[in-house]
């Protein structure tokens, strides 16, 4: 009875539409508009495969959809987006006074229609804030900034101004856009540069009370649970932090633990190519990929026991001094699954990441050894073409470059 009805419709309209051939366009725009975005799968955050992606790529709409397309195609299901960089600009158009007032916002991104396309393509969205180096808001209004003893700004040496992190003022600001975010419709808000300057005349800071480690650590992660607080139960929290911040105290409020005890995921950024000569016992962990992600992952496990926080790791997928390809960059995602986690994050400042090293979609539960995996470092360096090509890389280093023979690497 129904199609009946239509094609009567269509039947009365066909003169006005022979004449009006604009309405037919008109009338079939409006019945697309109003079909439903494609049914969201929902992604367990436990399970987040994600990719860093820029406010100026997430901007345009082609590369953007490129990104998209990649996570079509494999098993990616999750983009974390830049919005709030250290610059402090805000890339879209945010209704928070205060991002107003100091000229902060630049809508470079459709937040909407970002959101919109994630959703049809049913990836999990993370919104990236950074928090306490903000350049803009430190120079806007120096009371919330880390000044000199003199009571001027202080800058590092790039010429950066960083947000005092003791300052519940700044603590605000950054927890507004976080509720505005989830509003939108993301699912999780990710905290970087939940620190203290790492670089300048550190020395020179005042931060208007007694600084000192303990304070620092009691600064970020009290942070971090204001803000989980103050969500009331809205989406999930992340917090960046840097790789070493497993292992020992920086000297700039990263304490692993303590960020945990009131985050739901941690990120340690555990890019070998970060890592000092020597760390870990490895001598080169640049070229050891699998290595610096088993023990890392190890370490970090163990300290976040009883927590309530989970691991998810940032992974390298960009090169420095040694190159990395497909097969660095599955050796630290197969480290990963072979300590429990499968879930992590793959960063590349230039948005381009290694298709041949993701498995293809929906292929992962039925086919885990897709990843190149060592058995044994000779076995590794027989079968992998790639591997006798760099020389030195990854597991096969093992063997040859220990810093210490009395480093027990195979201890659990």
């Amino acid at each position: 009875m129904i199609h009946k009805k239509l094609i009567l419709i269509e039947i009365i309209l066909l003169p006005f539409l022979m004449l009006n051939p604009s309405m037919l366009h008109a009338e079939k725009s409006y019945m697309y508009s109003s079909i439903p975005p494609l049914s969201m799968t929902k992604v367990s955050p436990d399970e987040v495969k994600g990719i860093h992606i820029t406010s100026c790529v997430a901007s345009n709409l082609e590369l953007f959809k490129q990104s998209l397309a990649l996570a079509d195609r494999t098993e990616l299901n999750a983009v974390v987006i830049d919005i709030k960089e250290t610059d402090g600009v805000i890339a879209y158009r945010t209704a928070v006074p205060l991002a107003r007032e100091i000229g902060a916002i630049k809508p470079i991104m459709d937040i909407e229609k970002i959101v919109k396309l994630c959703d049809q393509h049913q990836l999990y969205k993370i919104a990236r804030i950074c928090v306490f180096k903000d350049n803009l808001l430190a120079q806007a209004i120096p009371d919330m900034a880390v000044c000199e003893k003199n009571g001027q700004i202080w800058y590092d040496f790039k010429g950066a101004c960083w947000t005092n992190p003791y300052c519940q003022d700044v603590w605000e600001y950054n927890l507004s856009l976080a509720k505005e975010l989830i509003a939108y419709g993301f699912n999780e808000i990710q905290f970087d540069y939940v620190r203290f300057p790492t670089n300048g005349r550190i020395s020179n800071c005042w931060y208007g009370k007694d600084h000192n480690n303990k304070t620092a650590i009691a600064a970020t992660s009290d942070f971090v649970k204001f803000c989980k607080q103050g969500m009331g139960g809205k989406g999930y929290i992340s917090v960046d932090v840097f790789g070493l911040s497993i292992d020992r105290d920086l000297g700039i409020g990263q304490d692993f633990m303590e960020i945990a005890r009131y985050a739901d995921f941690i990120s340690p950024m555990v890019y070998p190519s970060h890592y000092y000569r020597g760390e870990y016992g490895l001598i080169n962990p640049d070229a050891m990929p699998y290595d610096v992600i088993n023990i890392s992952t190890k370490n970090a496990l163990r300290k976040l026991e009883g927590t309530g926080c989970k691991l998810r790791s940032w992974l390298q997928d960009f090169s420095l001094k040694q190159q990395y390809g497909p097969v660095e960059v599955q050796l630290q995602i197969k480290a990963l699954l072979q300590r429990g986690c499968n879930s992590w994050l793959l960063w590349n400042p230039c948005c381009r990441y290694t298709e041949e090293a993701l498995m293809p979609d929906d292929e992962g539960a039925k086919n885990d050894s897709f990843y190149t995996t060592p058995s044994t470092p000779e076995e590794e360096l027989i079968r992998n073409e790639s591997l006798k090509i760099a020389g030195l890389s990854t597991v096969s280093s093992v063997m040859t470059e220990r810093c210490s023979r009395d480093y027990d690497y195979w201890v659990e």
